[in-house]
């Protein structure tokens, strides 16, 4: 918040304040999760979205109070990085629906495959 609008009560200063402050704290919350290598990342990535929908909407809440070019800007930023971690779910999630390696049968036939050989040099 740039200054404090003179017509708000101290109360209402300090409720934004508050909200922008646990924003900031779920938004670094947020991007730490995203650079933490995982080799199942969907639920890391629906935590992050998750984390972004509740800094977007204490966002908003300021936002009622005290509209600024920076509020208005910072929402703008959070919309993309939402739409982003979005993206990357979709792309995930639709790579594993196309591969082989997502389902039992292929890694059931290496085991079974594996068992034969085995059984042939003993």
């Amino acid at each position: 918040m740039d200054a404090a609008d003179p017509d708000l009560p101290d109360a209402a200063v300090e409720h934004i304040s508050h909200m922008l402050t646990l924003a900031k704290s779920k938004h670094q919350e947020a991007m730490a999760l995203l650079g933490t290598p995982d080799p199942n990342a969907l639920p890391r990535l629906r935590e992050v979205l998750r984390l972004l929908e509740e800094v977007e909407l204490l966002a908003d809440d300021a936002s009622t109070y005290v509209e600024t070019d920076v509020m208005k800007a910072a929402i703008k930023d959070l919309h993309f990085q939402q739409a982003a971690v979005q993206a990357s779910i979709a792309r995930l999630e639709s790579v594993k629906v196309q591969s082989p390696w997502a389902t039992p049968w292929p890694w059931f036939t290496l085991i079974v495959l594996a068992l034969l050989i085995a059984q042939a040099w003993a």
